[in-house]
């Protein structure tokens, strides 16, 4: 438009109806141009800004105060020259997502001031949850980038994380792409991941021997000690066990409510549920069916005349059979791995975690927490549905 001048329209004020279809109506009545437009509404308090293209003469402007003062609104003018305009490349973007008791507002104060000092610019602020704030969303952009290139991410990741640590609270770190809010598969471990407790812990003091299974059990957990060894060791700890008591026992255990929740949402969105377990068939495979999970793998113990051998028979799943499981299944799905999130706890869980195109450290051993893309200390498994990008407002309405 020849001689026209672009001009920054912010109306602000309690949202009403015919604000926007207003303004709109205006723009196209006065010849002039809508060249950007974005709102936002807050607690009923709207933030409208526009980017218009004026033509010379026009009484855009005056029409569009009238509209918003009959309306009791404020409307403010900015200069377009002023504003930088947008990189030709692609800004490198990361994703934070804060998660625990924010409130007070110090853990986003040292968050956004961290970003700040990376020369990160916030593009969004968003709160996920509807209540108690517990969960804020963050979009920053490197100018400039067409990338964060990988080790500055993991130099970012690692600095954010030992922030959250000094704070209290979770803070995920994840490059914001396509992949992010859109995965398609998620694969659990099943012990102090989607049940509270240990199998095998728990079959020990079952049978007497609670102690001494435990501690070989930490150890493995920990990676001090070859998981295979330590499973087998275990394992014939639990010879003359009978099955029917070992099942009467493990079906008092199940997932925690929010782990429930979890699963049904992810369900409603169409993704596929399943769980890799370094414990027993015999309870892994009811979780299956009474959670309605896609799929389940876990070792199976020998059985003779009702009661345990003290002996496993079949494949063991070890971390490397976890990760192998996990590609298995994204192929039979024809997931790409970029679209899978893995969850876990323990070492035997590593490569699984490092597979994912998420994986998450769940109240993890340290070694853990280390390699995983993102670990969760203060939150529920229910918060990996902030971290894909869901209000807690979608998250019920899937649950």
């Amino acid at each position: 438009m020849q001689n026209a001048r672009q001009v920054l329209i912010h109306i602000s004020g309690p949202d009403k109806a015919g604000v926007t279809a207003g303004l709109c109506q205006v723009i196209s009545q006065t010849a002039a141009q809508l060249v950007d437009i974005g709102q936002t509404v807050l607690h009923g308090h709207l933030a409208l800004s526009a980017i218009v293209e004026i033509p010379p003469g026009s009484d855009t402007l005056h029409q569009v105060l009238e509209h918003v003062s009959k309306l009791g609104l404020r409307m403010e003018l900015g200069d377009v020259q002023s504003i930088e305009k947008p990189s030709k490349h692609v800004a490198g973007s990361l994703s934070l997502t804060l998660m625990g008791e924010l409130s007070d507002s110090k853990a986003l104060a040292e968050c956004t001031k961290f970003l700040a000092t990376e020369n990160l610019n916030l593009r969004e602020i968003k709160a996920l949850s509807c209540e108690a704030l517990n969960g804020i969303e963050i979009i920053a952009d490197l100018e400039g980038a067409k990338s964060i290139e990988a080790d500055r991410f993991q130099s970012l990741r690692a600095d954010l994380y030992a922030l959250a640590s000094k704070l209290g609270v979770d803070i995920a770190a994840q490059r914001e792409n396509v992949f992010r809010r859109n995965k398609r598969m998620i694969c659990m471990d099943v012990d102090s991941t989607f049940v509270p407790g240990e199998c095998i812990n728990i079959l020990g003091e079952l049978h007497g021997c609670g102690e001494e299974i435990a501690k070989v059990t930490k150890a493995a957990m920990e990676g001090k000690m070859n998981f295979e060894q330590a499973l087998r060791e275990r394992v014939s700890k639990l010879k003359g066990l009978s099955l029917k008591t070992a099942q009467e026992r493990m079906s008092q255990e199940a997932p925690l409510e929010q782990t429930q929740q979890m699963v049904k949402a992810f369900r409603t969105l169409g993704l596929k549920v399943g769980v890799v377990s370094g414990g027993f068939d015999f309870f892994v495979d009811e979780l299956k069916s009474k959670y309605n999970l896609d799929f389940a793998f876990a070792n199976k113990l020998t059985v003779k005349n009702g009661v345990f051998t003290g002996e496993l028979e079949g494949e063991i799943i070890t971390a490397e059979r976890k990760a192998e499981v996990l590609s298995h299944m994204a192929q039979a799905y024809d997931c790409p791995l970029q679209q899978t999130v893995a969850v876990g706890d323990g070492a035997n869980d590593i490569p699984m975690l490092k597979l994912a195109g998420l994986g998450i450290a769940f109240h993890a051993k340290r070694s853990v927490q280390e390699q995983a893309d993102t670990r969760l200390n203060c939150s529920n498994l229910e918060s990996i549905l902030y971290l894909l990008g869901y209000k807690q407002s979608e998250i019920r309405d899937l649950i």
